[in-house]
């Protein structure tokens, strides 16, 4: 669908996301992505009630609210509504990146638009020149960019965006034992860890604390995540020989 190369995608978002904050004053993390939704494009905030009555076969589904409308849930989390809201945010840049594109807007599929939204919110919640200062400043470590840096961005966001960085890295994330996520920025990779990884995998699991283990050419370092739903650690591995 898209005409141009992957560099030319990713600065054209950037240039949007750079022109959106500045405009709004914005000019240093955290990004308030709900604030933001809300001034920018009109967002009315929702506070919803949980539906503790058990649907029955048959029943109509709930109508969606109509609109601009940010419908938040009581078990939402900081990060869980700012990502919500940074996908918002993201969808109304579409209009404007289309164009940049050479693509009419309303004449994407629904299948690029996802991609490109996908693409757009990570980079304003964490936009690409503040994270690789972020980054650099805190040696990549995933915590102190999150508590130090993103607070209100989700941990997932934050470790995939350390692949968008020159530095070559392998980023897994590792639920309740089983990796979900596996990806690198300089090969194509299984999901199967190395003796490294999973070794900072079971020093994380038994210690409960960062820890860095160095071995047959990878060195991997792990960060146990306490919030969300899962017993969650984070990898950041390099391979020596790069």
């Amino acid at each position: 669908m898209l005409d141009v190369s992957a560099d030319e995608l990713f600065d054209a978002i950037d240039r949007l996301v750079l022109a959106l904050l500045t405009r709004y004053g914005i000019s240093a993390p955290p990004i308030d992505a709900v604030s933001l939704a809300v001034r920018a494009y009109g967002y009315v905030v929702r506070e919803e009630e949980e539906d503790d009555e058990p649907r029955r076969y048959g029943d109509r589904p709930k109508p969606k609210p109509r609109g601009r409308v940010l419908s938040f849930l009581p078990t939402h989390s900081e990060t869980a509504r700012n990502s919500l809201a940074a996908r918002a945010c993201a969808k109304e840049l579409l209009a404007d990146l289309l164009p940049k594109l050479g693509v009419a807007p309303g004449t994407e599929n629904k299948s690029a638009q996802g991609q490109l939204v996908g693409l757009i919110a990570p980079r304003l919640v964490l936009p690409t020149r503040w994270f690789a200062t972020a980054a650099r400043k805190a040696n990549a470590d995933v915590l102190r960019l999150h508590d130090e840096h993103f607070p209100t961005v989700a941990y997932e966001w934050l470790c995939l965006r350390l692949l968008d960085l020159d530095d070559p890295c392998c980023i897994a994330i590792v639920d309740d034992g089983s990796v979900s996520t596996r990806r690198a920025n300089f090969a194509q990779l299984t999901k199967k860890l190395t003796e490294a990884e999973q070794a900072c995998v079971e020093k994380v699991q038994a210690t409960e604390e960062p820890q860095t283990v160095r071995r047959d050419g990878w060195t991997a370092r792990g960060w146990p995540i306490s919030s969300g739903p899962f017993n969650r650690i984070i990898l950041r591995s390099v391979p020596d020989d790069i």
